[in-house]
Formats: C-alpha cells, sequence, structure tokens
C-alpha cells in the first residue's frame, strides 16, 4: 500500500515540474530567438537495486519498477521561422550557430539577432543594452553618426557602410550543447564547452521567431494536469484503504 503512495507522490512531483517547464515555454512563444524547454522522465531503480536494504521485503513487489522520476530538462535548439522586419540591424542566423554578447563582463551565446546603435555608437542587443561582439570577440563600434538606411550586413556578417567594409559580425557553435545553460534574457551561458566558428549564414533585416509553438505546448500542459491529478486521485484512494485497514485490524 505504501508502495503505491510512493509511486503516485512521485508521478505528481514529476508533472508538477513538467508543468513548470511548459508554462515557461508558453510564457516565451513571442520572445525572439527563445528555444523551447523539454522536460524528461527517467525510471528510479528500485529500492532492492539501489543499495542495501534493512527489513522483509515482498515476492509481489521484487519485479516491479521503482517508478518515474525527474530527468534531464533538455532544450530543443531546432531553427524557428524568420521574420522580416526590414530593419537593417535585426539579423537571422541560418543553420546552427550563435551571436555573441557581453554582459557586466560576462559573455552569453544568443539567437536574439535584434541590434541598434547606441550613443556613443557601440552596437549592442537592442534587448538589454549588451554589447554585441564581432570576429575575435572584440565590441563592434562604428561611427555614432553612422545613416542606418546605410548600412547593410551581408550572409557573412560583413557590415558595409555605403558599400565600405567597417565591422563584422562573428557566428559561433557550442563544441558540446550539453553544456549549454540557459541564464534568462534570451542569454545562454557557454560554460565550458569549446566555441567554434559556423558555417551558419546571416540573414539580414530577419529575426527569428520563438521556437514554441503555443497550441501543441497548451495539449500537452493539459496531458501533463490530467497526470497530476489522476496521481492525487490514487493518493486519496489509496489512503482511504490503508485507513480502512487500519480500522479493521484495530476492531479485531
Amino acid at each position: 500500500m505504501i508502495y503505491g503512495l510512493y509511486q503516485s507522490a512521485a508521478g505528481m512531483m514529476v508533472n508538477d515540474h513538467r508543468q513548470g517547464v511548459l508554462a515557461n515555454n508558453l510564457a516565451n512563444a513571442e520572445t525572439v530567438g527563445f528555444k523551447r524547454d523539454i522536460a524528461t522522465f527517467a525510471e528510479r531503480i528500485p529500492a532492492s537495486e539501489a543499495g542495501r536494504r534493512f527489513g522483509p521485503s515482498s515476492e509481489l513487489l521484487e519485479p516491479l519498477t521503482g517508478g518515474v522520476w525527474q530527468g534531464r530538462t533538455e532544450t530543443d535548439f531546432s531553427e524557428g521561422s524568420f521574420v522580416k522586419t526590414d530593419n537593417p540591424l535585426d539579423v537571422a542566423i541560418a543553420g546552427p550557430g550563435f551571436l555573441q554578447v557581453a554582459h557586466d563582463g560576462q559573455q552569453y551565446l544568443t539567437r536574439d539577432g535584434r541590434m541598434t546603435l547606441n550613443a556613443d555608437g557601440w552596437l549592442v542587443s537592442a534587448a538589454d543594452g549588451s554589447q554585441v561582439l564581432g570576429a575575435g570577440g572584440a565590441p563592434i563600434r562604428l561611427n555614432p553618426r553612422t545613416d542606418i538606411s546605410k548600412l547593410a550586413i551581408d550572409e557573412d556578417g560583413r557590415i558595409t557602410v555605403n558599400n565600405r567594409q567597417v565591422a563584422r559580425l562573428e557566428v559561433v557553435d557550442a563544441a558540446d550543447y550539453d553544456a549549454l545553460r540557459k541564464v534568462g534574457g534570451g542569454r545562454i551561458e557557454a560554460g565550458e564547452t569549446e566555441l567554434l566558428h559556423s558555417p551558419a549564414k546571416i540573414v539580414s533585416k530577419h529575426t527569428e521567431s520563438s521556437g514554441v509553438e503555443p497550441i501543441k505546448e497548451l495539449v500537452t500542459m493539459i496531458e501533463a494536469s490530467r497526470a497530476y491529478q489522476f496521481n492525487a486521485q490514487m493518493i486519496s484512494l489509496q489512503d482511504k484503504s490503508a485507513g480502512t485497514l487500519i480500522n479493521a485490524v484495530a476492531n479485531t
């Protein structure tokens, strides 16, 4: 009876976590360059296999699984659709890779290619003012009086003004995507993984939409909610059964 309570409680916990991940995805359905997360499940090892245990066991329980438990939360880095903006400083990345930005002394990766020039001529992220890094990881600075209508960015990241190259964006890729960690605001920490040159192409005057499909996420959230409710009902039923058994034994 207690074994069933543990199983159902674990089912509630994993589906609660799953709903949290799905809710965050839905909240970022309109976030430029956002990549959806996927909550995965793992099989919990039975106590008889997890290590030494004390006390009697039941032959009926020995062949049963240890139940479900939370697995690693994965990120789906699939490319989102492109949206045309006609802004010369907006870019999307066609292929695997990221732009690099610097904020408060830290470098991050991002797929959010919305950029602007600040008053000092630095090329910065339109989202939070982070400096956009170019070739060699150096910040990009242009003439503050640059006429944006005369500026262009080609597929290799070359930034030209009046057909004269003045800087270059660099697209990098991660050697190990499992080492990447989201830090919010569309920013990703590379961790210890090596950053490599990416062959991806720049698509100027476009941005990449969020990788979240709201309808699919909502349907999955409803499934997780129902699974949570089912496990909660199982706990209630098992609790009542245990209470009935205890009362019956106490009255004998």
